[in-house]
């Protein structure tokens, strides 16, 4: 029985013209459906009648990016020089893949996007960390290579200020 028949109107030629090509650009039919708004029988009807073979398609290799995805520009740019790659950018990437998929319902994904994400920050936490370490260690070595490392027994200004002098904490200014 057809959909008419059913009560249900068939989707317009244009939305069937976007589920074509994303079902011959790859997507998995129960992608396409479910990004499109149609029945996967309908499009696996459709797909017989009409000839869509994704045999007859060009091979492209397996790690294409869609067009629309973010990490597209960020490729371009880097040109394979993962040296070049911001981790927040990635972090970036990552949390819109993980919408990108909440958006279609597939939980499952999202969550894979969230631990990337997630795992990013982390990253790049301690790469912070370990940059402030780095710092602090070069800028102790170039105070003492300049010789203005300061002496722990020597009294500062701030000593007679809070009562506390430069021979111990326990002794205080007058006593």
């Amino acid at each position: 029985m057809s959909e008419e028949l059913q009560g249900r109107k068939s989707p317009p030629d244009e939305v069937w013209a976007r589920v074509r090509e994303a079902y011959l650009a790859g997507w998995s039919a129960p992608e396409c459906c479910r990004r499109h708004g149609v029945g996967l029988t309908s499009l696996r009807d459709r797909a017989a009648r009409e000839g869509w073979r994704r045999a007859d398609q060009p091979w492209t290799p397996t790690d294409r990016l869609d067009p629309w995805d973010e990490g597209v520009e960020l490729d371009l740019r880097v040109n394979d020089d993962l040296d070049r790659v911001d981790l927040e950018e990635l972090g970036y990437i990552a949390h819109r893949r993980m919408m990108r998929a909440v958006m279609r319902g597939d939980a499952v994904e999202a969550l894979r996007w969230r631990r990337v994400q997630l795992t990013m920050a982390e990253v790049e936490a301690e790469e912070a960390r370990q940059h402030e370490r780095y710092e602090a260690i070069r800028w102790r070595l170039e105070d003492r290579e300049a010789g203005d490392a300061p002496d722990p027994d020597a009294s500062d200004a701030s000593d007679a200020s809070d009562g506390v002098l430069a021979c111990g904490p326990h002794h205080r200014a007058g006593q």
